[in-house]
């Protein structure tokens, strides 16, 4: 999947499970004003221009490094503002 023209969601977006999506299937999101899960997906990574989760942003234990160094700096930058979870 890839949406290069969605720069912004007014509520949640889920990706937990689907392998097939990744940070670059969002090239150019930049805002999230619900929940954030991608937990067991194909990211590595934050979607690259991705600067502000009004809700939770949630993974699972087992992402890669990459992707939670990532989410810990925006969280540290209060960029994430319903905190970081974990759904397994």
């Amino acid at each position: 999947m890839l949406l290069p023209n969605l720069t912004h969601v007014g509520g949640d977006l889920n990706a937990q499970g689907n392998q097939h999506v990744s940070e670059h299937s969002f090239p150019n999101l930049e805002v999230v004003q619900g929940d954030l899960n991608i937990a067991n997906s194909g990211f590595q990574q934050l979607p690259p221009k991705l600067n502000q989760v009004d809700g939770r942003l949630i993974l699972s234990k087992t992402s890669p490094a990459s992707l939670v160094q990532a989410v810990m700096n925006m969280k540290e930058k209060g960029l994430i503002r319903g905190g970081v979870f974990y759904c397994d």
